[in-house]
């Protein structure tokens, strides 16, 4: 977590559905097609993240696995308010603002 400059945690809210779900590096944690396991920790998510860019994290589902996504920081209201709502009690979203030189 040494490279986080930001982060911030919502609840009950997701961005860009399915459409915009990233893989891991060589599928590491992967279920499904984009999902990662579940008994992930938050920290090794952030690190999966970090390898790829990705400054969305989503934890979501049924089966509560995460989910990694990019979005430009100018996007990301427009794209929760775009995002289809439906049951949202389950789902918890992580936005990081990275600390690259």
């Amino acid at each position: 977590m040494n490279h986080i400059k930001a982060m911030e945690k919502r609840y009950e809210v997701d961005i860009g559905y399915h459409q915009h779900n990233l893989e891991t590096l060589n599928g590491v944690g992967r279920v499904g097609k984009y999902g990662i396991d579940k008994n992930f920790t938050l920290e090794q998510v952030i690190q999966l993240a970090y390898e790829i860019d990705a400054n969305i994290i989503v934890k979501a589902g049924k089966n509560a696995k995460w989910y990694l996504k990019r979005f430009h920081p100018c996007e990301i209201e427009e794209g929760i308010l775009n995002c289809p709502q439906g049951d949202t009690s389950r789902r918890t979203m992580w936005i990081i603002e990275w600390d690259r030189v």
